[in-house]
């Protein structure tokens, strides 16, 4: 019986005619109760396989829903971002006013990058995302970020500082994903600040008989607790609603830098505290071996 429901029977025979005893009873009920989690196990087993199943089935649609949506969506847009730079160029020759040209810029270039966003998580979800290893440089990477985002840094009136070992070398890496993932940490730790700093240092270290690269990412700004921690690096999800509707965002760019991070055999951690400010850090091996990524 389970749960008041007869589930099946056990039938018991012998060759003598004589009554079983209280004890070969019992066995048998406990042999009956045990038959009975068997059965249910099973039965939840299978039932979990095909919901598995099913789930597996709907996320590969989705992934690939995302990819068609995103590439039907980058074709006009990169049309629209190409005339309005056009436009632009002329309207600055002829001496004209592009402050709504450049909001038009503004606004395509970030449709872009979101849209950039949605693509890469549908790849990474479907398995489809491929590295492309160089060696290359780091402290030009590292300049080249902190030159991106000197201008937010300016209007949010943070000073922008970098650290660096003076023989940080070369990385053997996806350059790429690597810039986009730091990227990413930087714009973040310059938007959550207000009239404060923002440092990028990077450092070398040796671990487990391997090279590994570190760049953490410091911010004076808003910090968070654990909670809103836990929450980070879940995809749609941002670490709280308050920050959601001030700051704005997806809640894509730490889980997908993420992502990246762990395909190249490394991770991305954090550290924070409310109103004292967060610290990001990247952490990947100096020479990136393909099959080596972190679980």
């Amino acid at each position: 019986m389970r749960e008041g429901v007869s589930i099946g029977a056990l039938g018991l025979t012998r060759s003598q005619v004589r009554p079983f005893t209280d004890k070969q009873i019992e066995l048998a009920a406990t042999f009956a109760d045990q038959a009975v989690i068997a059965i249910e196990n099973v039965r939840l087993f299978d039932e979990i396989q095909e919901k598995s199943r099913q789930l597996a089935e709907a996320s590969q649609h989705k992934s690939q829903f995302l990819a068609n949506m995103s590439h039907e969506l980058r074709t006009p847009l990169n049309a629209i971002i190409g005339v309005s730079e056009m436009l632009r160029e002329d309207a600055e020759a002829l001496k004209q006013d592009t402050e709504p040209l450049d909001r038009v810029l503004g606004a395509g270039r970030h449709l872009l990058a979101l849209i950039n966003d949605v693509l890469d998580l549908s790849k990474i979800e479907a398995g489809r995302m491929e590295l492309h290893l160089e060696t290359f440089p780091l402290v030009p990477v590292i300049k080249d970020v902190a030159k991106t985002i000197e201008p937010m840094a300016t209007k949010n009136g943070n000073r922008l500082v970098i650290n660096y070992a003076a023989d940080l070398g070369t990385i053997y890496a996806d350059q790429t994903r690597f810039r986009q993932s730091l990227l990413n940490l930087a714009s973040n730790a310059n938007k959550f600040t207000e009239k404060g700093t923002v440092t990028i240092a990077a450092r070398q270290r040796q671990e487990n008989d391997r090279d590994w690269v570190t760049i953490a990412v410091t911010d004076t700004g808003i910090g968070m607790t654990a909670d809103q921690m836990g929450k980070l690096f879940q995809e749609f999800s941002q670490a709280s609603s308050g920050t959601a509707s001030k700051y704005g965002g997806t809640g894509l760019g730490l889980a997908i830098s993420r992502r990246f991070c762990q395909m190249m055999g490394g991770d991305i951690t954090v550290e924070s505290k409310p109103g004292r400010g967060s610290t990001f850090t990247i952490l990947v091996p100096r020479i990136v071996e393909v099959g080596k990524a972190s679980q």
